[in-house]
């Protein structure tokens, strides 16, 4: 059985044209590199405005979407799904390319 991931709470996501890094649109309409730093919507109305607003900052970003995520008690967010939360970490392939010159 599928996990919902859909979740009541969301944030606007993209990739970075410049360099591809993971960002999230802040409450001032800018896009952050920074998880903590994304503005929540708290329920289905509010994430329609939400991928509009995304979508409408989206010049320097490619393809913006929604995540659902998870907030605790001292207002910190995560995504619920395991890619995004691969995602939020930062690049993977870092320590990969790290070991290959290492190697090479």
């Amino acid at each position: 059985m599928a996990k919902n991931l859909s979740g009541d709470l969301q944030i606007a996501s993209a990739n970075r044209l410049a360099d591809g890094a993971v960002v999230f649109l802040d409450d001032a309409g800018q896009w952050t590199s920074r998880l903590d730093g994304a503005v929540v919507a708290r329920d289905k109305r509010g994430a329609e405005i939400l991928l509009e607003r995304a979508k409408a900052e989206g010049a320097s970003v490619v393809d913006p979407f929604l995540v659902a995520v998870a907030e605790d008690d001292n207002g910190m967010i995560e995504p619920l799904s395991l890619r995004e939360k691969i995602r939020a970490a930062g690049l993977t392939f870092d320590a990969i390319a790290a070991d290959a010159v290492r190697y090479a």
